[in-house]
């Protein structure tokens, strides 16, 4: 990459926050540690960074809180890296907006790959976002446009807008679009939602479907310049307010 990849490292373990640091900076990485969240906000305050990776059993405010707090405010990826392997705590991490969980003891190459696989997608998605001027003129074509459906690929997680802008969706984001435009322009309801993203019906999850939709809109709406028709039914649900087709 002609840029240096910025990463934060959120790691408690003196040892393992020192080795992930020096192997990420031995291959290019611009790497910053810390050992809890409590000083979180003043780093990001400070700089920009392409992605995190936080573990989860971090003293004081846990990983899983930093997660939710940074995907309610920030489309940047995110890996959780922590020595919970079940499947709850995956599932867990994945619908609060998780790109990635790697499960201690991590392989550092694979590690690497993650991040550089997971920007890599950051950035053809900005690239095809990118337009030239007028692209939006109110031509013949345009006319077409306007009208195209929104496509998903369910084998990729990818998600086209009508001007075929692409948009790279994790696999929370993908299960929750996906039952929604199956549905279109019908009110599908927070508990089969929920169902759909892996989480069960309960109050405790009920913040994480709306978190859920929040950085979902706020991705697409980055990588596309329009905004996704996911409409909010108070005290019912969400519906896709929009034409979409599902590609396999």
């Amino acid at each position: 990459m002609s840029v240096a990849t910025r990463v934060l490292v959120i790691e408690d373990d003196d040892d393992l926050r020192d080795t992930v640091l020096r192997y990420l900076r031995g291959v290019g990485m611009l790497a910053r540690g810390l050992e809890s969240a409590e000083m979180l906000d003043a780093e990001l305050e400070r700089q920009d960074f392409d992605a995190v990776v936080c573990d989860v059993n971090l003293p004081g405010e846990d990983g899983f809180s930093v997660l939710a707090r940074l995907r309610s405010r920030s489309a940047m990826r995110i890996v959780m890296l922590t020595a919970r392997g079940m499947l709850d705590d995956r599932l867990h991490g994945l619908g609060l907006g998780a790109d990635y969980y790697l499960v201690k003891p991590v392989n550092l190459r694979e590690l690497e790959m993650v991040l550089n696989n997971l920007l890599q997608r950051s950035q053809e998605a900005q690239g095809q976002g990118a337009r030239e001027p007028g692209h939006h003129a109110a031509t013949e074509a345009g006319d077409i446009t306007a009208h195209a459906p929104w496509r998903y690929h369910d084998t990729t997680w990818l998600l086209l807008s009508p001007a075929g802008d692409r948009v790279q969706l994790s696999s929370a984001e993908a299960r929750l679009l996906l039952c929604l435009i199956e549905q279109p322009r019908e009110v599908v309801g927070r508990a089969a939602l929920l169902a759909a993203m892996g989480r069960p019906g309960l109050e405790a999850y009920e913040r994480n479907l709306d978190v859920t939709v929040s950085r979902l809109r706020r991705k697409a709406e980055q990588a596309c310049g329009e905004k996704l028709p996911i409409v909010a039914v108070r005290g019912e649900g969400y519906s896709f307010q929009a034409d979409a087709r599902i590609d396999p």
